[in-house]
């Protein structure tokens, strides 16, 4: 009996809780760093294209884009993804095809479903904006929480293997 409480105590401290909590809090940071480097081409390209908006953004704008759009999708994401992140750390999930592809889809709804209020919200006062002409948004942020939890999951959750530590016990007679 001995053995298996300490056996478990082990398995207790051997999860990396606070690895897990802050790599899924923390997963809304590369879309937008993917998200904000795009932008700024895109930018760069529209105003390459009319030169007589060369005055209208400024270079420093630009340059923090990349920079700032991370810091924003954590704000907007926050809440949700704290609550994500504190669920999967307290239940101790393990990487397993089916357990990222779980996550993958969770973390990507939630996303999603968090988004709809703000959007509806600002729709709501815009006459003659209807929620179709967001979809294509919406389904951009879907692919992309789909690929960014996924990735987290993968690369951040334990190995089932690396958390056996349970030794082969053998019954005493």
């Amino acid at each position: 009996m001995k053995r298996i409480t300490e056996a478990l105590i082990l398995s207790e401290l051997s999860y990396p809780r606070l690895k897990v909590f802050l790599a899924f809090l923390f997963c809304p940071l590369v879309p937008g760093f993917i998200a904000g480097i795009i932008k700024t081409i895109a930018t760069l390209a529209h105003v390459a294209m009319n030169p007589r908006l060369i005055g209208e953004v400024a270079g420093a704008q630009l340059l923090l884009m990349p920079f700032l759009a991370p810091l924003l999708a954590q704000a907007i994401f926050l809440l949700p993804f704290l609550i994500f992140s504190a669920v999967i750390a307290l239940m101790k999930i393990n990487r397993t095809q089916r357990n990222c592809t779980v996550i993958a889809l969770s973390g990507a709804c939630l996303a999603t479903l968090w988004v709809v209020p703000f959007i509806y919200a600002v729709l709501h006062d815009a006459k003659g904006a209807d929620i179709t002409e967001e979809l294509l948004g919406l389904a951009t942020l879907f692919a992309t929480a789909i690929a960014s939890c996924w990735l987290t999951a993968r690369l951040f959750l334990p190995d089932p293997a690396d958390l056996d530590v349970l030794p082969a016990l053998e019954v005493e007679r």
